[in-house]
């Protein structure tokens, strides 16, 4: 009995000891551990991205500080991951690095927008318009895709083809740079040119209205803003 319990027994509680006191002292004390806090200096939940954490005990961190670096804008509580998207206003309220932008339905595919309807999509800076929308809302019908701002205007079939608000007025206008708008005053008879005059840069085949807005510092949308979002 004796030899039987020096060889089985013994070993097993020296064995359930040394766990005993071994897990004890892995396990500690969770209030002696320090962790990352960040600043939360708009008081919204959710730590500022664009500074390092400090380590802190969770009992001695400062009362603005959180255990996350979330926040894409610490000056602004309504900017964080958990906020609602506002379109067309240029911010990424959300903090995923996407904007939120009406968009216009596309049915003809000419490129033009239909102005009664839109939908909200979130983009980056610069991407395409999703599939069958449009970036502007300037189609007057976008039932046909022979009826749009570029459009000649064709006389006699009393439509407004080129969507400028005159049915069958016929006038040319000079297209130097070739990009489908025209610019400057009606040229006289017998003329070629496009039949209309909405460019605000004939001299550059990028710049017209509707374009893609590139962050470059000039108006390509020909809407008198630079650099805008859309």
């Amino acid at each position: 009995m004796k030899k039987r319990f020096l060889k089985t027994i013994l070993p097993v509680l020296l064995l359930v000891t040394a766990v005993l006191i071994i897990g004890s002292g892995c396990g500690g004390d969770p209030s002696d551990y320090s962790y990352n806090f960040w600043p939360d200096l708009d008081q919204d939940g959710f730590g500022d991205a664009n500074v390092n954490g400090t380590m802190y005990r969770t009992e001695d961190a400062p009362a603005d500080y959180v255990r996350n670096n979330e926040d894409c804008d610490d000056t602004n509580p309504a900017i964080n991951p958990d906020a609602v998207e506002i379109p067309d206003n240029e911010i990424d309220e959300n903090c995923n690095g996407l904007f939120a932008l009406t968009f216009y339905k596309d049915d003809d595919e000419d490129g033009f927008g239909d102005p009664n309807n839109s939908g909200v999509f979130e983009v980056n800076f610069g991407d395409p318009a999703p599939g069958g929308t449009s970036y502007n809302n300037a189609d007057c019908d976008d039932t046909d895709p022979m009826i749009n701002p570029k459009a000649d205007e064709i006389v006699g079939n009393d439509k407004d083809d080129n969507c400028d608000g005159y049915v069958d007025v016929f006038e040319y206008y000079a297209d130097e740079d070739g990009d489908g708008y025209g610019a400057g005053d009606v040229l006289p008879p017998p003329a070629n040119g496009v039949h209309n005059n909405l460019d605000c840069d004939d001299n550059d085949p990028e710049v017209y209205p509707y374009a893609m807005e590139r962050d470059n510092g000039i108006d390509d949308d020909c809407d008198g803003i630079t650099d805008e979002l859309i």
